[in-house]
């Protein structure tokens, strides 16, 4: 209007409704905005006066003309309060798709005995009269054909397959049934709605934490279609609207977030894994390991390994005749050069003690030829070892020093050990010990790599090895049977013929007391391999017991006493 005025009126019914005195009401609507109609207006407040809506009317008719009070919260008329969901409206509480009421013909209504319609006057009305169709009830008139333009979209347009619109007067029928059954639709009140948002971010992010995102996912699509059917089944069965979308978008949010935190935090632990145990751990198990996910914890686990022990023989001898620059830089080549051998062979450096290097083969990350990385690993640190003395004769005219190298599969515990201050990832155990001692022994049979049965039964089909003895070290009442390692796949002709085949002839011989035999073979060994430590071992114990004969229950077995 003028000067930006908004101006309402009412446009009543046609003049002859109103002279006859017939209550009316005003049918204006509401649509969403997806053009559905969803809510029902209660009337309109023009100018201190409420003019109620045809539902509202019809309902006031019933009360005998009973009055209106017109209240922020609800609509009262006569018994009935009307709930209302916003200032003017309320949720209409739908029956069903359209026709879902009994839905007459006007034509049907007038052809009567008294009306003649022409051609199909059938008096049909008076067998609705016999039958009592209308009687008791209450009718609304209104059109119904989609062409007058007073059909609506509704919740139940798209129901079991059938699209369709529904008029606006049956529309105004159910506004009325829902305020006679109090059938409202309550909005489920804001604080329940936000505990219930809480609940369910908390069973989702328990969810993820527990199982991780990608094993949480199937059970959070159920939780979602729990929650979908829980919200339906309350607004079906308790006339209890809670909001749909706001809890999925939750559920959505909660999985996300808790799935970046968990890979933010992973992702943080990884970094701090990898600057724990790339200093000692080949790059490729490091890798394995943080992609699988599994990572060590304070204390211990029984698992099975192999464990290396490397040490250098007479090395405070050589400390003493040295000096401390010359001890420090040679010590430092050497122990880089082993140590790139043990992480090349995905072995984890366990620790230095002093020059002595103990090493872990099948953690941090597990995998099943652990006993054969070993046994390559102190392969190659022997010809490194040989690259250094030939380096250091031919180059410096100096004598390099000697190692011994033990190996050992078993079961050991294994995990961050110590205080909660100070802790070390390492092994323990009697399996641990062993290998230890197997370095050690090194230095009596004047050998570099010897090897446990427990790990030779392991790798016997893929290197060349010989037995050397069965011994019981001290703290074992077992005794257990050793092997010297000397090569990887194959070695010369000549080797084996005489270190591998002669040998084992040789040692049979001397076990079953023929010392003369054995003797034989051992000689023929070391006509050609003269420093062979292990024939010259057995030579001088065959000549000890064909000078002492052993008794008669003798068990070819050599007690150490020592460590």
């Amino acid at each position: 209007g003028a000067n930006n005025t908004i101006n309402q009126y009412v446009i009543k019914p046609m003049p002859e409704l109103v002279r006859s005195g017939v209550p009316w009401g005003v049918v204006n609507i509401i649509e969403d905005s997806d053009g559905f109609l969803r809510r029902y207006l209660l009337g309109i407040q023009i100018r201190q006066k409420f003019y109620p809506a045809l539902a509202v009317r019809a309902l006031q008719e019933l009360n005998g003309d009973a009055p209106l009070q017109n209240n922020p919260r609800d609509l009262r008329v006569g018994k009935y309060v009307i709930e209302k969901m916003t200032p003017s409206t309320i949720l209409i509480n739908y029956v069903g798709p359209a026709k879902s009421f009994p839905t007459y013909s006007f034509v049907n209504v007038i052809d009567d005995s008294e009306f003649n319609i022409g051609e199909e006057d059938t008096d049909i009305f008076e067998m609705h009269k016999i039958w009592g169709t209308f009687k008791n009830k209450i009718v609304f008139i209104g059109a119904g054909a989609e062409e007058l333009q007073d059909v609506k979209l509704t919740p139940f347009y798209d129901y079991e397959g059938v699209k369709r619109k529904m008029p606006g007067v049956e529309i105004h029928a159910n506004a009325l049934y829902t305020m006679l059954g109090n059938r409202y639709i309550h909005r489920a009140a804001g604080v329940w709605v936000y505990l219930a948002w809480l609940l369910i971010g908390l069973i989702v992010g328990s969810l993820v934490l527990i199982f991780k995102p990608i094993k949480s996912l199937p059970l959070i699509l159920l939780f979602a279609g729990l929650v979908t059917g829980g919200i339906v089944y309350v607004f079906v069965d308790a006339d209890v609207w809670f909001p749909l979308i706001s809890p999925l978008l939750m559920i959505a949010f909660s999985y996300l977030g808790n799935t970046f935190y968990i890979l933010g935090t992973e992702q943080r632990e990884k970094l701090r894994y990898r600057k724990i145990f790339q200093q000692y751990v080949s790059k490729n198990v490091v890798d394995k390991m943080l992609e699988s996910g599994k990572f060590p914890v304070f204390g211990g686990s029984r698992e099975r390994l192999t464990v290396l022990f490397s040490d250098i023989r007479s090395f405070t001898t050589f400390t003493e005749k040295n000096r401390p620059e010359k001890v420090v830089s040679q010590l430092t080549e050497y122990l880089t050069a082993m140590t790139d051998i043990v992480l090349k062979n995905d072995g984890t450096l366990d620790k230095f003690v002093g020059d002595e290097i103990m090493a872990l083969f099948g953690a941090p990350y597990p995998y099943n030829d652990h006993a054969f990385k070993a046994c390559v690993a102190a392969h190659e640190m022997i010809r490194k070892l040989r690259e250094f003395q030939y380096k250091y004769a031919e180059e410096k005219s100096e004598r390099y020093f000697n190692i011994g190298i033990g190996i050992n599969t078993g079961e050991m515990v294994l995990g961050n050990l110590g205080s909660r201050q100070l802790f070390d990832y390492t092994v323990i155990g009697d399996a641990v010990n062993l290998g230890a001692r197997l370095e050690g022994v090194n230095k009596f049979y004047k050998t570099n790599i010897i090897l446990s049965e427990f790990t030779y039964r392991e790798v016997k089909d893929k290197i060349v090895a010989r037995e050397l003895d069965k011994i019981q070290v001290k703290g074992k009442n077992r005794p257990v049977q050793i092997y010297e390692l000397l090569g990887i796949e194959k070695i010369s002709d000549s080797e084996h013929e005489l270190l591998v085949e002669v040998y084992t002839e040789a040692l049979r011989a001397y076990r079953n007391g023929e010392w003369y035999e054995a003797l034989k073979g051992l000689r023929k060994i070391l006509h050609f391999f003269p420093t062979d430590g292990p024939s010259n071992l057995y030579i001088r114990r065959c000549l000890d017991l064909m000078e002492n004969p052993p008794k008669e229950n003798w068990e070819p077995v050599y007690t150490f006493s020592t460590k």
